[in-house]
């Protein structure tokens, strides 16, 4: 179970430096049939990118919190099975 906790986590780390490398290198300043959703991004007007990018950009952070908090309480319900290595 902390491995799946830890690997999401990790995973959602990844996705969100991902996204905000790639939103203002290729999504554009112009909204358009295939990219209406608005991200604002660093104090810039927006950028228009797909709903679900924009989706997992806005809550994504959000996301990593909840992740970090399940970890947490998974490590500390399960403390008495975590053995300290020297």
């Amino acid at each position: 179970m902390i491995k799946v906790v830890f690997a999401l986590l990790c995973l959602n780390a990844l996705g969100q430096v991902a996204t905000s490398y790639a939103i203002p290198r290729w999504s554009s300043i112009a909204p358009d049939a295939a990219h209406p959703y608005l991200v604002h991004f660093r104090g810039f007007a927006g950028y228009f990118v797909q709903p679900w990018l924009g989706m997992y950009f806005d809550y994504g952070y959000w996301t990593h919190l909840v992740l970090l908090a399940l970890f947490f309480v998974i490590l500390w319900v399960y403390r008495d099975q975590i053995e300290r290595i020297r």
